[in-house]
C-alpha cells in the first residue's frame, strides 16, 4: 500500500508523535511519499485508474485510490444575507445565525468556544456535528431553559490496533509522556500555556483516562512545576479529576435528550431541507 501523506503536525500532531504513527504504519506495510502532491491520474481504455502522477514526476502504480483531501462548507447559500466567520456561517451560544430565525450546526457552523474565551471556531468533527444539533433543538424547544453552548473540541481516531483522542487546543508549550517503544503503546502530551492546561491527547487510553484528560482541559487545569508533570503523566489527570470544583453549569452534551427532541430535530432538518430546495429553485427562475 502506498499512502501520499501531507504533514498533520502543525495541526494535531507533534512531531514525537506523528514519527510514532508513520513508524507503526511503515510496519504494517503502508508506504509514505512525502514533500509532493498529486496532480493527475492515468487511466486504461475501460477508464479504470491504473496510476497517479505526482507533482515531481513520479508515477505510482495503483489498483484503487482513495481519496481524503477534506472540504469546504457549502455557505453559497446563505452568501450575502446571513453573517459569515471562519469560513462558515457564524452563529451565538444558542447556534442561532444573525438572522435569529435560523439555526446552523456541524461543520457549517462558527461557535463560539467557552473554553477558548469566547473565541469563534468552525470544527469539522462528527462529534461537534451530534452535540450542535441537540444543543439547537433545545434552544428551539425550550429556550429560556437552555444555557450558551459549552463545547469541549474533541478528536478521535481508531487505526489498526490504535486508538487516540484529543481535547481542548494544541497551543502552547508541549509536555510528552508514556511508552512510545512498544507495539501496545500507551502514550500522551499535554499543551501548557500560561500555566494551564489548554490541551491533552492520549493513544492506547480506557474510558477513565480519556474521561480524566476531558475534565483537566475543561478545568484549565494549572500546572506548577513542567517536570513534575512529566513525570506523572496520565496520573497528574487522573489525580486532578477526583478533586472537587464548584459547578459551571450544564455542558453541551450533559443535558439530557428526550425522545421528542430528537423527533423535533428531524422535524427540523427536514423543514431545513424542504426551505433549501425551495429557496435554490427561487434563486435559478431569478
Amino acid at each position: 500500500m502506498t499512502l501520499i501523506c501531507f504533514s498533520a503536525v502543525g495541526r494535531l500532531f507533534t512531531e514525537k508523535i506523528a514519527d510514532y504513527y508513520e513508524s507503526y504504519y511503515t510496519l504494517k506495510g503502508v508506504t509514505f511519499t512525502k514533500g509532493t502532491v498529486l496532480t493527475s491520474f492515468e487511466k486504461d481504455s475501460t477508464g479504470k485508474v491504473t496510476s497517479v502522477i505526482l507533482r515531481d514526476g513520479n508515477h505510482l502504480p495503483a489498483d484503487m485510490v482513495v481519496v481524503g483531501i477534506g472540504i469546504r462548507a457549502n455557505t453559497s447559500l446563505f452568501e450575502g444575507q446571513l453573517l459569515m466567520e471562519k469560513g462558515g456561517i457564524k452563529v451565538n451560544g444558542q447556534m442561532q445565525t444573525s438572522d435569529s430565525s435560523v439555526y446552523a450546526v456541524g461543520d457549517v457552523a462558527a461557535f463560539p468556544i467557552k473554553l477558548f474565551d469566547g473565541d469563534i471556531r468552525r470544527l469539522e468533527h462528527v462529534d461537534s456535528a451530534r452535540r450542535t444539533a441537540r444543543h439547537a433543538v433545545a434552544a428551539i424547544l425550550e429556550p429560556s431553559k437552555t444555557r450558551d453552548v459549552d463545547y469541549l473540541p474533541f478528536f478521535y481516531s481508531r487505526v489498526f490496533t490504535l486508538s487516540w483522542q484529543f481535547y481542548g487546543d494544541n497551543v502552547g508549550e508541549v509536555i510528552h509522556y508514556g511508552d512510545f517503544t512498544s507495539n501496545s503503546p500507551r502514550f500522551g502530551a499535554y499543551w501548557v500555556s500560561k500555566g494551564q492546561i489548554t490541551g491533552a491527547f492520549l493513544e492506547g487510553g480506557n474510558r477513565d483516562d480519556y474521561e480524566a484528560l476531558s475534565m483537566v482541559v475543561r478545568r484549565k487545569t494549572k500546572v506548577l512545576d513542567m517536570p513534575e508533570l512529566e513525570r506523572q503523566g496520565l496520573a497528574f489527570a487522573i489525580q486532578e479529576s477526583k478533586k472537587d470544583v464548584p459547578d459551571s453549569g450544564v455542558t453541551l452534551g450533559e443535558k439530557p435528550t428526550f425522545v421528542w427532541y430528537a423527533t423535533a430535530g428531524v422535524v427540523a432538518a427536514v423543514s431545513i431541507s424542504a426551505f433549501g430546495y425551495w429557496y435554490g429553485r427561487k434563486r435559478r427562475r431569478w
